[in-house]
């Protein structure tokens, strides 16, 4: 029971000080175009993010490439040319 009303008397002792010791916010004037602005960028960083870790993000969710789609360089197929 001290231990509580000890604890008890400590939260109310810091309250007092942080209300005895309250100055005025000194806040910056943001603009209504700022947060569009934070968004942009909090985009365009996933973005990013997802170009440079695409190949990951492939594997995980299991989306390959198709074998018929890869052809080597050196095994090209040359389709017949038409002579008009």
């Amino acid at each position: 029971m001290k231990r509580l009303l000890s604890f008890a008397l400590g939260c109310v002792v810091c309250v007092c000080l942080l209300i005895a010791t309250e100055q005025r916010a000194m806040a910056m004037y943001v603009d209504p175009g700022s947060g569009l602005l934070a968004l942009q960028s909090a985009a365009s960083v996933m973005a990013a993010a997802a170009f440079f870790l695409r190949r990951k993000i492939r594997t995980v969710f299991g989306l390959r490439r198709k074998p018929e789609d890869f052809v080597p360089l050196g095994e090209e197929k040359e389709e017949p040319r038409k002579v008009a």
